[in-house]
């Protein structure tokens, strides 16, 4: 993960600057649109890395190591038909907790399964926003937006699974490309932006010409 990152995240990351604050000032989409793209390779190994040294690896040797008998830690998110799904089997262990803890205390005491869902992704958005922007320094709320915005993709390709039918590879393909191949590289690209403003890195946003030490070109 380090090597990927180093030698291919970083590089482009460094390059993306001049798409969010480009000559001119303003958002250069072209240029956005090829940093995220170029990004979201190198994005998924990570991820795909990530994954496999967590939930494959750590888990089951904690779990061997503590004799816990259930290791069913994921199931296969990879070929998850819509968004739902893969938010239902990528991380079994919080998915359950949620599930027992927040959502079925509140389906039995509103009755209602949609109200129960959308209480269970706004903590889970605020979960995410603390853990991605309190290390960062930058809780701006970009985090929590990208879980709630979770909701209406999950509608959008569970109606896809409809219209396409049960066999239809079309929903897995919404996902991958919403998912991971647009939306981890565009958080990325975002929330390296605000870290490279507040160090200094982007010209014209230092304190006292600070900014001006660094140039970054594309």
């Amino acid at each position: 993960m380090w090597v990927v990152v180093e030698q291919y995240c970083r590089p482009t990351l460094e390059g993306s600057l001049r798409a969010l604050d480009g000559p001119g000032g303003g958002v250069h989409l072209g240029v956005l649109v090829e940093r995220t793209l170029k990004l979201s390779t190198s994005a998924v190994v990570v991820w795909l890395l990530m994954f496999y040294a967590l939930f494959h690896a750590f888990l089951n040797l904690l779990a061997e190591v503590t004799r816990f008998g259930d290791r069913r830690f994921y199931d296969p998110w990879w070929n998850s038909r819509d968004l739902g799904e893969y938010w239902r089997t990528w991380n079994r262990p919080v998915h359950s907790f949620l599930k027992r803890h927040v959502h079925s205390p509140i389906t039995r005491r509103t009755g209602s399964v949609a109200a129960a869902a959308a209480f269970v992704f706004f903590v889970s958005a605020a979960m995410h926003e603390v853990i991605v922007g309190v290390p960062l320094g930058t809780v701006n709320g970009l985090a929590f937006g990208g879980m709630m915005a979770q909701m209406p993709l999950i509608m959008l390709t569970r109606q896809v699974r409809r219209w396409r039918g049960e066999g239809s590879g079309v929903g897995n393909v919404v996902f991958w490309v919403s998912f991971c191949i647009v939306g981890q590289p565009l958080m990325c690209v975002i929330y390296y932006y605000e870290w490279a403003v507040r160090e200094g890195l982007v010209p014209g946003h230092g304190q006292d010409g600070e900014g001006e030490r660094v140039m970054v070109e594309g």
